[in-house]
C-alpha cells in the first residue's frame, strides 16, 4: 500500500451516514459494515481521491491526542480492509 496511492469509493456501495459513524453496504456481496467516527471521516477523505499520506496526515490534524505512529497504523489497516473488500478501488 503505497503512500501517494489515491483511492476512491467504489460507486456501487451505499454509504449511508448516522451521527455517530456511518454503514456501508456492498449490494452485490451483502457486506454490511458499521464505520465509527474515525472510520467514516477516513472513507470520506478518501473519496475526496485522497492519498494516503494526505489521509494520515488529516487524521492526526484531527485527532491530535493519539500517538501519530497508532493513528497511521490503524488508517493503514482499515484502508486495506476497505480496498480488500472493494468498498474503496485504487
Amino acid at each position: 500500500m503505497e503512500s501517494e496511492t489515491k483511492y476512491r469509493r467504489n460507486e456501487e456501495i451505499v454509504f449511508r451516514e448516522e451521527d455517530d459513524g456511518a454503514f456501508l453496504f456492498d449490494p452485490d456481496s451483502g457486506d454490511l459494515r458499521y464505520l465509527n467516527q474515525s472510520g467514516k471521516e477516513t472513507f470520506l477523505l478518501l473519496g475526496e481521491d485522497q492519498s494516503m499520506s494526505s489521509v494520515i496526515r488529516r487524521m492526526r490534524e484531527l485527532y491530535p491526542d493519539i500517538d501519530p505512529q497508532q493513528i497511521e497504523d490503524d488508517v493503514r489497516s482499515f484502508v486495506k480492509d476497505l480496498e480488500e473488500n472493494r468498498f474503496i478501488l485504487t
